[in-house]
C-alpha cells in the first residue's frame, strides 16, 4: 500500500517535469530542407583591399601596394581596368599590374593626385555581384516567407558602407531582392521585399544580412521557383569579399573562400518552418594574356594582257617586278596594271605611298627636271597634273608617263582614281630625282584584310623621243600604325 502511495506521488512530479521540458518547444518546429536550393553568384571574383606602401610621388602612375598587412596580398589579384578607391574620394583605372618577384606595383591610367600619397592610405576595388537562389518549397504555408541570410561582417554599419569587408559581403545601401515575377498556384501575389541591413541577424553565433519576400496565399508543396514561368529569387549589388585576413602572407593565391548562406521558409509570424545551408566561393580571377605579334604583308601583283582595268583593257601582262611596256608607239596609249595587296593587324590601320626614282630615262640615265633631254620619256605633259593634282588625260598626242588608281576593297581611302571626275583621271609619280617626298595614294584608319587596289600605268612617247630603251623604277611603301 505504500508503495501504490509513493508512486501516486511521483507522478505528478514526473508529468510537470516532462511538460516544463517541452513547453519551450511549442514556440519553434523543428525545420526541414527547403528542396533543391541552387545559389549562383554571377561574378564570383574577390574585390580588393590593400593600402598604399611608404610616401608615392605626386604625378606618378605607378604605385607601391602593401602585399604584407592587408587581405590582398598581391597586385596580380587585381585587374587591368578595375576601378581602383585610392582615400576618400578618388578613384583610378588600373593599366596594368606588375608581375614580378615582389607583386607590388600596378601602374595606373593617370598620375596621383596630390592627396593620395600618403603611407598606408587604403586602396580598394570592388567586384559587385547579383545572387540567384532557386528552390523547390517543402511546404504549404499561408501568407508566409522566403527568407534569404547573407554572410555580414558583423552587425554594425561597417557591414554595409560600401568598402568591402575580408569576412562577408557588404553592400552600400545598395542592395535589393527582386522577388519571383510568376504567381503560381497558391502564391497569389508577391510584395514586402525587405531587407535588414548590418548583418543584424544572428544564427550560431555569425551575423547576415536578411533579405525577404512576402507573398499572399495558402502556398504549396513541391512549388518550383527556378528562373522559369515562377522566376527565382535575385539579391542585386552585393559587394563581395576581399580574400580572409587569415590568407595575408601564407601564399593562398588562386584558394577560394566559402561563405554559408542560408535559405528559410517562414511562417508569417517570422517561425522558421523550412531551412536549406548551402556554400558558396567567392575566388581570385585567372588573368588570360596572350600575344599577338604585329603584322603587315604587303604584295605587288601582276596583271594579265587584256584585262579590264580603270576603264581601259591592259596591252601586255606584268609581273609584280616588272611593267613591261614593250614597243611604244608615238601617240598612242599604252596602258599596264598590277594589283597591290595589304593585310594588317594594326589598330589604327596603314597608308601606302609611291614615289619614282626618276623619269624614264633611255638605258636608265639621269633626267634633270624640268627635262629637255630627248633621251628622257617626261612626266605626262597634261595641264595641271602633278604627283598631288589628277587630270584628265584622254588625248592621245599628250605625251609622256603617269598613273592612275582603279577598283578597291570597299572601305579603304584612295586618294584619287581614274573616273572620279573625268575619264581617264592621272597624277605623275612624285619624283626622287627631283627631292620630291613619297605621295599617299591609298590608306585605311583600321586593320585591314586583303585589301585590293589596281593601279594602272599609262605611257606614251614624244615624236622626238631617241630611240632606245627606257627604264626607271617604282617604290610603294606600306607603313602600318600601330
Amino acid at each position: 500500500m505504500k508503495n501504490k502511495q509513493a508512486l501516486f506521488l511521483l507522478l505528478p512530479i514526473l508529468f510537470l517535469s516532462l511538460f516544463f521540458g517541452w513547453v519551450p518547444r511549442f514556440g519553434q518546429v523543428q525545420a526541414a530542407s527547403v528542396k533543391n536550393v541552387t545559389v549562383l553568384l554571377n561574378n564570383s571574383r574577390f574585390s580588393f583591399q590593400t593600402a598604399l606602401e611608404g610616401t608615392q610621388t605626386v604625378g606618378s602612375s605607378l604605385i607601391t601596394l602593401d602585399t604584407t598587412n592587408y587581405p590582398s596580398i598581391s597586385v596580380l589579384q587585381a585587374q587591368s581596368g578595375d576601378l581602383l578607391h585610392i582615400g576618400a574620394t578618388n578613384t583610378y583605372n588600373v593599366a596594368t599590374t606588375i608581375d614580378d618577384a615582389s607583386d607590388n606595383k600596378l601602374s595606373l591610367t593617370a598620375g596621383l593626385l596630390a592627396a593620395d600619397v600618403t603611407d598606408d592610405t587604403p586602396v580598394y576595388s570592388t567586384q559587385k555581384s547579383n545572387m540567384t537562389v532557386k528552390l523547390t518549397t517543402a511546404s504549404a504555408l499561408p501568407n508566409g516567407k522566403i527568407r534569404i541570410l547573407v554572410p555580414a561582417k558583423d552587425g554594425t554599419a561597417a557591414s554595409n558602407n560600401g568598402i568591402p569587408d575580408n569576412d562577408g559581403f557588404d553592400f552600400g545601401n545598395t542592395a535589393t531582392i527582386t522577388c519571383p515575377s510568376g504567381s503560381p498556384s497558391g502564391f497569389d501575389s508577391w510584395g514586402g521585399a525587405q531587407l535588414a541591413a548590418n548583418g543584424t541577424v544572428q544564427l550560431g553565433g555569425a551575423n547576415y544580412h536578411s533579405f525577404t519576400c512576402t507573398y499572399t496565399g495558402t502556398g504549396a508543396v513541391n512549388t518550383v521557383f527556378d528562373g522559369g514561368a515562377n522566376g527565382a529569387f535575385i539579391i542585386n549589388n552585393l559587394i563581395n569579399p576581399s580574400p580572409r585576413t587569415l590568407d595575408v602572407g601564407n601564399e593562398r593565391l588562386g584558394v577560394a573562400d566559402t561563405y554559408t548562406v542560408i535559405v528559410q521558409h517562414l511562417t508569417s509570424d517570422d517561425i522558421v518552418i523550412d531551412q536549406t545551408v548551402t556554400k558558396i566561393a567567392v575566388i581570385d580571377a585567372v588573368r588570360v594574356t596572350a600575344t599577338i605579334l604585329p603584322q603587315l604583308t604587303f604584295e605587288i601583283i601582276g596583271v594579265p594582257g587584256g584585262e579590264s582595268k580603270c576603264g581601259i583593257t591592259t596591252k601586255y601582262a606584268t609581273t609584280p617586278l616588272a611593267v613591261p611596256f614593250g614597243e611604244i608607239t608615238v601617240g598612242v596609249f599604252s596602258d599596264l596594271a598590277q594589283v597591290l595587296r595589304v593585310t594588317t593587324n594594326a589598330e589604327n590601320g596603314y597608308q601606302v605611298t609611291a614615289i619614282q626614282n626618276d623619269q624614264l630615262g633611255r638605258d636608265g640615265r639621269a633626267c634633270p627636271t624640268p627635262s629637255t633631254d630627248l633621251g628622257c620619256i617626261v612626266d605626262a605633259n597634261v595641264s595641271g597634273m602633278s604627283p598631288s593634282v589628277a587630270a584628265n588625260w584622254i588625248n592621245e598626242d599628250q605625251y609622256g608617263f603617269a598613273y592612275t588608281l582603279g577598283d578597291a576593297t570597299s572601305g579603304l581611302t584612295r586618294a584619287f582614281y581614274y573616273n572620279q571626275n573625268g575619264t581617264y583621271d592621272a597624277r605623275h609619280f612624285a619624283d626622287l630625282a627631283a627631292s620630291q617626298s613619297p605621295q599617299l595614294i591609298f590608306s585605311r584608319g583600321t586593320g585591314a584584310q586583303n585589301d585590293l587596289v589596281d593601279v594602272c600605268y599609262r605611257l606614251t612617247p614624244s615624236a622626238l623621243n631617241y630611240a632606245g630603251d627606257y627604264e626607271n623604277y617604282i617604290v610603294y611603301t606600306a607603313t602600318a600604325s600601330f
